[in-house]
C-alpha cells in the first residue's frame, strides 16, 4: 500500500467511499469519473443549445441517483457495457455523500430548465455554468464541494467519527487494549509505536480472529488507512474497535 492516500483518493474518502483501501480507490478512480462525464456532458448540451427538456431529464437522473443507490443509468451503463473491454471493476453503490451530490446537481439542472422556459436565459446560463465548474472539479479531481460541506455539517453536530484523543488512547491501553499499526510493514519497520502489532489495513479483514474478544485502537501514518480499518473491523462486528488516528498525534503514548 502506498504511504498516504492521493488527494483523489482522500477526496473520494470524503465522498462516503471510507471502507475501501488505496487500492480499491485507485481502481475504481477512473469508473466513478463516468457517470458526473456523463451527466455533466449533457448539461453543457442543454446549454448551448438552450434545451430545457434536455436540462429537466439530467435533473431525473439526480433524483433517481439519490432514490437509488444502485441505480443510477449511468452507473450501470458503466457497469455492464463500458467497463468490460478494459476489465475494470464495478462501481459499487453510491454512498449517501455522493447521492446527496447528484440530487443537488439535479436541482441546479431543474432550475436552469425551468429558467430557460420562462425566458430568463442569462440566469439559467449563469447556473448551467457553475454547475459545470463544479462537476469539472468532480471529474478532475474527484473533490465534491457539496461532499466536503456535508462532512463540516456533521462536524458541527459531532456526528462526525473522530480519532480518539491521545488521553483517551492512553486510558484504553491502561486498561489493557491492543494497539495495531496499519501501515505496511515496510512503514512499520522504519518506526512504530511501542507495542504496537502490524496488520496492514489490507489485511485486518483476513488476519482479525486475533483479535476477537480484544479492545482494539488502530493507526497509522494520516488517519485515512485507520478509518478504513475502522469500518471493516466495525462491519465484521468488533464490538470494540476505535480509532486512534495519526501516528504523530500518539508519540506521547511511547512512554505508557
Amino acid at each position: 500500500m502506498n504511504d498516504d492516500l492521493s488527494f483523489q483518493q482522500r477526496s473520494l474518502f470524503q465522498q462516503g467511499y471510507q471502507h475501501y483501501t488505496s487500492e480499491e480507490l485507485q481502481q475504481m478512480q477512473w469508473g466513478l469519473r463516468f457517470t458526473p462525464t456523463a451527466c455533466t456532458s449533457m448539461t453543457v448540451a442543454a446549454l448551448i443549445y438552450q434545451l430545457p427538456w434536455l436540462a429537466y431529464a439530467v435533473s431525473c437522473l439526480g433524483l433517481l441517483a439519490f432514490l437509488l443507490p444502485s441505480a443510477h443509468p449511468m452507473d450501470l451503463l458503466y457497469n455492464h457495457i463500458v467497463r468490460k473491454p478494459f476489465k475494470a471493476i464495478a462501481l459499487p453503490a453510491n454512498p449517501l455523500q455522493r447521492r446527496l451530490a447528484c440530487l443537488s446537481a439535479g436541482v441546479l439542472n431543474f432550475f436552469v430548465a425551468t429558467f430557460f422556459l420562462l425566458g430568463w436565459t442569462n440566469t439559467a446560463l449563469a447556473i448551467g455554468a457553475m454547475l459545470v465548474v463544479l462537476q469539472v472539479i468532480v471529474i478532475t479531481t474527484h473533490f465534491c464541494f457539496l461532499s466536503w460541506i456535508y462532512e463540516l455539517f456533521m462536524r458541527a453536530l459531532h456526528k462526525w467519527q473522530l480519532p480518539l484523543s491521545p488521553e483517551e488512547a492512553s486510558e484504553h491501553l491502561k486498561q489493557g487494549a491492543v494497539l495495531v499499526d496499519v501501515r505496511s510493514p515496510v512503514e512499520f519497520s522504519k518506526a512504530h509505536l511501542p507495542n504496537a502489532i502490524n496488520i496492514p489495513v489490507d489485511d485486518i479483514d483476513t488476519q482479525s480472529e486475533q483479535l476477537r474478544g480484544k479492545t482494539i485502537l488502530l493507526y497509522c501514518a494520516s488517519g485515512m488507512r485507520s478509518q478504513i480499518a475502522l469500518g471493516k473491523l466495525q462491519g465484521l462486528e468488533f464490538p470494540q474497535v476505535y480509532d486512534a488516528g495519526e501516528m504523530k498525534q500518539l508519540e506521547a503514548l511511547a512512554s505508557t
